[in-house]
């Protein structure tokens, strides 16, 4: 992202491959914009008054509307289904406390096959996480005023009516969820003032099961294609800023096995992504407002770097 355009570039060459300039908030902080398979990305185009959900190919041609909502409702966050055949969508019209109205809120399913949409879910304004469209799960945390998470909600598509199971955070949290490739598991990566940040995970249906895991990391994210929780840690100078940071540590938990890999080096200040296939961890040089990113390929540790004009939204497939 620069400005406001969306431009795609491959990792080799500055040329874009595409770009486009949606309007207004058309990228909410807590989306998933990009595809899990790489190769479409989802925006609001308008956002606000009468939302349009858009699709398109990341390597251009024409986007395609697959989602509108009513003229009173506003599009909010959204996320893909973990086969990248589906979109799961909040739309409200942003009633929280002190609001002189009626909260709207509403969960939207988009099946792009099909072209088929339902409303599975309303009177809560949700952060969709995760969709497994095979076992008929959608997983969304609850947010209110501040962006505070409230609570996290785990509806079942396969019962009629549409059962949602509520889990509520007490106190609220000031975290962010993030969902597996295969929508098996669920991280919470939450800021503690004063303090360092906590990482818990738990399965997708079973927020309960959530287990801790030691972290001295800003953020965390999923690999693709694996159970594995990666993070820069070991930031130095000690009690330095995000931005600033050097991380000496780049570790990984496997929520499935346990297993818990180190590795030592100097590794930029924060963890962005990854490339979809997981070969590689994508990390924020310490000092470059995060435009100055490092490639470090998993399976051997070599390095690469990359100079992008805005901030990285997500990683794409080109080929």
């Amino acid at each position: 992202m620069h400005n406001r355009d969306a431009r795609v570039r491959s990792e080799t060459s500055d040329s874009v491959v595409s770009s486009f300039a949606p309007e207004e908030r058309s990228f909410t902080f807590l989306s998933r914009v990009v595809s899990p398979d790489g190769r479409f990305v989802a925006y609001w185009d308008p956002a606000g008054s009468g939302p349009v959900l858009h699709v398109r190919s990341v390597t251009g041609g024409t986007d395609r509307s697959v989602l509108t909502g009513r003229a009173e409702l506003s599009g909010n966050a959204f996320t893909w289904s973990s086969d990248s055949a589906g979109l799961v969508a909040d739309m409200d019209n942003g009633c929280f406390e002190g609001c002189s109205g009626t909260l709207m809120a509403e969960l939207w399913t988009v099946e792009l096959a099909s072209g088929a949409t339902e409303k599975v879910a309303s009177g809560s304004i949700w952060v969709p996480v995760a969709w497994d469209r095979t076992a008929k799960v959608i997983a969304a945390g609850v947010t209110g005023p501040g962006g505070y998470l409230t609570g996290y909600d785990v509806v079942h598509l396969g019962q009629q009516p549409h059962a949602v199971r509520s889990t509520p955070f007490q106190p609220t949290v000031p975290g962010r969820l993030k969902a597996s490739s295969d929508a098996h598991y669920v991280l919470l990566s939450a800021a503690t003032e004063g303090g360092a940040s906590s990482l818990t995970w738990w399965p997708v249906t079973q927020p309960e099961k959530r287990s801790t895991v030691e972290f001295d990391g800003m953020s965390a994210e999923w690999r693709p294609g694996t159970s594995e929780i990666w993070w820069v840690g070991g930031r130095e100078p000690a009690g330095c800023v995000e931005g600033i940071c050097v991380g000496t540590q780049l570790t990984s938990v496997n929520v499935a096995t346990g297993a818990r890999v180190l590795r030592q080096g100097r590794f930029g200040s924060l963890l962005e992504s990854f490339r979809v296939d997981g070969s590689a961890a994508i990390i924020a040089a310490s000092g470059s407002v995060r435009t100055e990113l490092t490639l470090i390929e998993v399976a051997t540790g070599r390095v690469g770097a990359v100079s992008i004009n805005g901030f990285l939204e997500g990683a794409v497939l080109l080929r």
